[in-house]
């Protein structure tokens, strides 16, 4: 079969930086997969993008699909025929695949007879599918924002000027509200050549180089940093890596070119992080260090294409980034003299969120979270005094000169808190705290250092979390306005990371109490259960990511378990133990078990399951569970009692260790026993006293099953909807 490459260009106004890269993503897969839903084989699929365009070049496209014969069935023949004769039914459906009536047979299905007829179906040209498909994938590339021109009806990232379609050498016949594709595409900005015609899709990389712009993201990104570093060289150091101001620069340059530029040395004296962001949050410059680490005082920027008077532009920048320090370093004076008391006492003045007080009064309950959830933990080693000193001065900065009002160095909260403390003289350990507190602040970010800081994050982010949740500000659907998924999946990080013990009920109960403590309640308000869904739902979402079968997830949540430390753990033992002839033999014993207990109408409660447990392991024979072990009288159940009593020390032991894989299966080992039991004895005598027996001792044993997950929600492979 021929094929030809495709070129297709969106060539619009500047998208916004963050736009680009998931746009030109999302038009490559779509486009693979209507591709394969066209029947249209094809090579591979590049992808190009400036700020000023989304390309794909599609290499090897089938020119034109392949005839096709399908079988279509209709009607049942019963209902195709009466009496020998056909039927409308019959006759609509010849008719319907254009058809003769005689053509169509009968086809033996599982459901039965059907008619059915054999249908060829001639293949469309790729160039007609194309012209007639793209321009609905072109505007169903999703931003998170688009804007309306032309006529009105038309939606993109921003106005589209041109489309660039060419199969091989030849223009596909597209057109998109007032446009029509063509060969032209564009050079880039500030730069003499206005408009670059494309010989052919094969050549579209070569025409728009030799007009000054590189299409290849992955290139040009490879190019700048090139000359970046090439350009710290020259100032006597290294380039400072920063991947995601090299990914913004990249989509802010077709054309890359690396200047250096100086500032006062004596700026040196600020922060680090203050002197990065000034440069890097408006003026996108990259900071060069010496071999050392040390900060030196120059500024790579990155051109979009060569300049006729690069000293000027230097000169230009320089004067932009030195008015920025100055804002910087008038801040950070004004801010170090006030200190962190004058700073952390005008949070009181500053509104945190109506009907929840102000950011000094979410301080003191921070303060307070902090030392419950301290008390949670096991053990004593903690320092509870640099615990409150980061609880009382963990917000400070907010009030700062440097950070208050939206300024550019707003992303610096909490790193600021730390340079003040350090400014001070604040022993270095406490004075991270400040910054501590705020990790993570994005997926993958880094967790806090210490125990203390560790603590003081998980506060801060569960008072901000039950506030804005009493305030209203749940998340609904895309909407999310302070984040608080974001936040939630920083608690459960902090909480598995850092191997935490801790209920999550008990977290979020603690930090409700803060709410009701601050509105003069004796008692704190009762936890929304949307809330605790809200945060099992972030973590199925983890363990999801992990592999872990929703089904999995049900069951062990199930249990009763609330440490989160404890269901991942045994969400992914038991995970993993699917597919081994172990995993079928625990979930069978544990459902014959239960199914008995619910068919007579007793219930079991996964609070009560760890205690039954231990006491199960205690070797306690008389009556520990609410059973007479001498009425045991048969063989199979004396075995059961047994064989249980045996596992009890080993199961509370792989509980202690988190060993779950050992724990599961060594019930799985009692399967048998089970079996035995079930065949070998009559739950529901006659006998009342002995039925009520043999239902408690069945009841134990359900709850030891129901410490560990309850099984009942656990889809066996033959249960498996279709």
């Amino acid at each position: 079969m021929a094929s030809r490459n495709f070129l297709i260009e969106i060539g619009c106004e500047e998208i916004p930086v963050g736009y680009i890269a998931p746009a030109l993503n999302q038009f490559a897969d779509e486009f693979t997969a209507w591709m394969a839903e066209e029947r249209l084989e094809h090579g591979a699929v590049r992808r190009y993008a400036t700020a000023r365009r989304i390309a794909l070049l599609v290499e090897g496209l089938q020119t034109r699909q392949e005839d096709r014969e399908e079988e279509v069935t209709g009607p049942p023949v019963k209902a195709a025929y009466r009496d020998g004769e056909p039927t409308k039914a019959a006759l609509g459906f010849a008719r319907g695949q254009g058809a003769e009536l005689d053509d169509c047979y009968e086809l033996e299905t599982p459901k039965g007879a059907y008619l059915a007829v054999k249908k060829e179906t001639p293949g469309r040209e790729a160039a007609e599918i194309l012209a007639e498909g793209l321009p609905a994938r072109i505007l169903g590339i999703r931003f998170p924002k688009t804007m309306i021109w032309g006529d009105g009806e038309l939606r993109f990232a921003r106005p589209i000027r041109w489309l660039t379609a060419l199969l091989d050498d030849e223009v596909l016949p597209l057109s998109l509200g007032t446009l029509s594709a063509g060969r032209i595409s564009a050079g880039r900005r500030q730069s003499p050549v206005a408009s670059v015609e494309i010989p052919s899709a094969s050549g579209y990389e070569e025409a728009l180089r030799t007009a000054g712009v590189e299409p290849d993201p992955v290139r040009r990104r490879a190019s700048l940093l090139e000359a970046a570093r090439a350009c710290a060289a020259e100032q006597g150091g290294r380039l400072v890596e920063d991947e995601g101001l090299s990914d913004t620069v990249n989509y802010l340059s077709e054309w890359p070119v690396a200047l250096a530029g100086s500032f006062d040395p004596a700026t040196l004296a600020l922060p680090r992080q203050v002197i990065t962001a000034a440069m890097k949050s408006h003026q996108r410059y990259f900071s060069v260090e010496s071999e050392s680490g040390e900060l030196l005082p120059a500024f790579i920027v990155i051109l979009n294409g060569e300049r006729p008077d690069p000293a000027m532009v230097r000169i230009g920048n320089e004067r932009v980034l030195a008015a920025r320090l100055a804002d910087a370093r008038f801040y950070w004076d004004e801010d170090c003299r006030s200190g962190l008391e004058g700073l952390r006492a005008r949070l009181d003045t500053l509104l945190w969120v109506e009907g929840h007080g102000s950011m000094g009064a979410r301080c003191e309950r921070i303060g307070v979270l902090a030392g419950r959830i301290a008390d949670l933990l096991p053990g004593d080693g903690l320092d509870r005094e640099a615990l409150d000193w980061g609880a009382r001065f963990c917000k400070a900065d907010q009030a700062s000169e440097m950070i208050k009002d939206g300024k550019e160095f707003t992303k610096l909260s909490g790193a600021m808190g730390r340079e003040y403390a350090r400014a001070e003289g604040t022993a270095d350990e406490r004075a991270r705290l400040l910054w501590e507190h705020t990790l993570p602040r994005f997926a993958g970010d880094i967790l806090p250092g210490s125990a203390e800081g560790t603590v003081l994050s998980l506060a801060d982010r569960l008072d901000a979390i039950v506030g804005l949740w009493l305030a209203g500000f749940a998340p609904t659907g895309s909407k999310d306005p302070y984040a608080l998924r974001r936040q939630a999946l920083a608690v459960l990080r902090l909480l598995l990371e850092k191997e935490l013990p801790l209920r999550l009920p008990d977290l979020l109960d603690a930090a409700m109490l803060g709410y009701a403590e601050s509105e003069g309640q004796d008692k704190g308000k009762s936890r929304p259960a949307a809330l605790s869904s809200f945060f099992l739902g972030r973590f199925e979402g983890l363990m999801e990511e992990a592999g872990v079968a929703p089904d999995i997830f049900d069951a062990v949540v199930a249990s009763g378990e609330a440490r989160v430390l404890d269901l991942r753990a045994r969400a992914l033992a038991l995970n993993a133990l699917r597919g081994d002839a172990a995993f079928e033999k625990l979930v069978t014993g544990a459902r014959r078990v239960g199914n008995i207990l619910a068919k007579e109408g007793v219930d079991t409660d996964p609070s009560r399951s760890y205690p039954d447990l231990e006491l199960w392991a205690s070797g306690d024979a008389e009556r520990p569970y609410g059973f007479h072990a001498k009425l045991l009288a048969e063989d199979p159940e004396r075995e059961l009692h047994e064989s249980f009593a045996s596992a009890a020390p080993d199961l509370v032991a792989a509980s202690i260790a988190r060993d779950y894989d050992a724990a599961y299966r060594r019930l799985a080992d009692l399967g048998g026993t089970i079996d035995a039991y079930f065949d070998g004895v009559m739950v529901n005598c006659d006998d009342a006293a002995l039925r009520a027996n043999r239902l408690a001792f069945l009841r134990n044993l359900a709850q030891v099953f129901l410490f560990f997950a309850n099984f009942s929600r656990v889809v066996l492979e033959g249960e498996r909807e279709e």
